[in-house]
């Protein structure tokens, strides 16, 4: 499951475009965090099965460490969902008005 980070870059004739880059951060995970959270984002997804949620329970009981990993990243999932929640929206953007033109006498 890779992360991307997305920028915008201007690109000619004012336009702009999107540009993904894959986060370096993502390496540097712990593999067992990466894949609890692949997890995780799986049973999200809406489209989990009973047998992927047996398998889970599988994984999670290999050892302590997998069990640990995954209890981390339900944390870092939970975090990140109370982040969003509580953040503000972000302001709606506002139409320039046409100025008002004056009645001719």
């Amino acid at each position: 499951m890779p992360i991307a980070s997305i920028r915008s870059r201007s690109a000619s004739a004012g336009k702009r475009r999107i540009v993904t880059k894959r986060s370096h951060q993502v390496d540097q995970l712990d593999p067992l965090i990466r894949e609890a959270l692949s997890w995780i984002t799986r049973l999200k997804s809406g489209e989990a099965t009973l047998a992927d949620a047996e398998q889970l329970i599988d994984w999670r009981g290999r050892s302590a460490a997998h069990e640990s990993a995954f209890r981390d990243a339900v944390k870092c999932w939970r975090a990140i969902g109370q982040a969003l929640a509580t953040s503000r929206p972000a302001p709606a953007s506002r139409r320039r008005r046409a100025p008002k033109s004056k009645a001719r006498a």
